[in-house]
């Protein structure tokens, strides 16, 4: 008789369970698991993209594209990887970056730079 065991959580607690379920039930396309997860989250997310882009505009537009990116690659969420605060707040992360390395590729060079889904996001949600 052989044991399934999870790999190791580090720092899971109940919030952490709490957050994959609702992952889970995301996955499955419940509106009603997406809000309790934005109602979890989204103020640690607004403040980490408020630490990186200081304007509350650009910020709100940021924490709005994280979450539709968040809702519509649910799929690519593994738990054991990190809880679901994590993975949006990484998914925040690059979105912000991005949009500040936009900002200055245009002030530079009149060019932009891409959706913010390039490279290490990519790798990330893989």
């Amino acid at each position: 008789m052989s044991i399934h065991h999870d790999p190791p959580r580090l720092g899971g607690d109940a919030s952490w369970d709490a957050e994959a379920d609702l992952m889970t039930h995301i996955v499955s396309g419940s509106q009603t698991a997406f809000a309790q997860l934005y109602d979890l989250t989204c103020t640690r997310v607004f403040g980490l993209i408020l630490s990186v882009i200081d304007a509350k505009a650009a910020a709100e537009e940021i924490l709005q594209d994280t979450y539709v990116h968040a809702w519509s690659h649910a799929r690519e969420f593994t738990a054991f990887r990190g809880s679901a605060c994590e993975w949006i707040s990484e998914i925040a992360r690059w979105r912000a970056n991005e949009r500040l390395l936009a900002a200055d590729s245009t002030a530079t060079t009149g060019e932009t730079v891409g959706d913010g889904l390039d490279g290490p996001l990519r790798r990330l949600s893989a």
